[in-house]
């Protein structure tokens, strides 16, 4: 869990968690496929513009353009010079390589390679002069389709133990329709807070939030697709 560490909250797009979060705080984002969480996720690790950040993405499930596509629908404020990202989908990309993409990793398997890669990124954005990064992981399912519980969680706990040592700011999506209650529980244990997403019948998305544990407040309705940029946190 975070430490009470001072600094400048996080801000979000609105209506997303309009209080923001303390620096050094990790999020869990879980929702069925098509719930719109993947969207959500996504836009809580949109870097304010108008702040000294930059955002460390892991692409887990698709190839790191098409995630950066997927941002770019998202928020206004995607900037790919404040942007990593890390394609260990095995997904080949050789039409479409971009800078900002970390050496291709075989899959989603390789967590070793993956963490390499997260440190070598993380000091590159540092030295770049960055004082905040937003990480975001796309997504822990893909990474439990290619490695056990027990493995994947070892790797999220050293990710979100990082987070809260650094100040920094960690945003975790998870397809709970994929997996046992059990292991979302696994993940929540290591996150301050939780973000549960569904879509309605009538196709509306909606979100809920609250501590891990805890019981989550009440459910309104987000636009997934917003071009609201970060509200400003003084």
């Amino acid at each position: 869990m975070t430490a009470n560490r001072p600094g400048i909250r996080f801000g979000f797009p609105a209506p997303l968690l309009p209080d923001g979060v303390a620096p050094g705080t990790n999020i869990l984002v879980s929702g069925a496929t098509a719930s719109g969480a993947r969207s959500v996720a996504l836009g809580l690790t949109a870097v304010e513009s108008y702040r000294n950040e930059s955002q460390l993405l892991l692409s887990a499930d698709v190839c790191g353009r098409e995630l950066l596509e997927e941002a770019d629908m998202v928020t206004d404020t995607l900037d790919p010079s404040r942007t990593a990202v890390i394609d260990c989908s095995g997904t080949a990309d050789e039409d479409h390589r971009f800078d900002q993409l970390a050496a291709p990793i075989d899959g989603p398997g390789d967590l070793i390679a993956i963490e390499t890669e997260f440190g070598t990124l993380y000091e590159k954005l540092r030295q770049s002069g960055y004082a905040r990064i937003r990480i975001g992981v796309f997504s822990i399912s893909s990474l439990l389709a290619h490695s056990d519980l027990q493995t994947v969680s070892r790797f999220v706990h050293m990710l979100t133990g990082r987070v809260i040592g650094t100040g920094d700011l960690g945003v975790f999506h998870i397809d709970s329709s994929l997996h046992p209650d059990v292991a979302v529980d696994v993940f929540e244990h290591f996150c301050d807070l939780r973000v549960e997403v569904r879509r309605t019948d009538e196709g509306e998305v909606q979100v809920r939030t609250g501590a891990p544990g805890a019981e989550l407040d009440e459910w309104h309705s987000v636009n997934p697709l917003t071009t609201s940029s970060p509200q400003r946190r003084s």
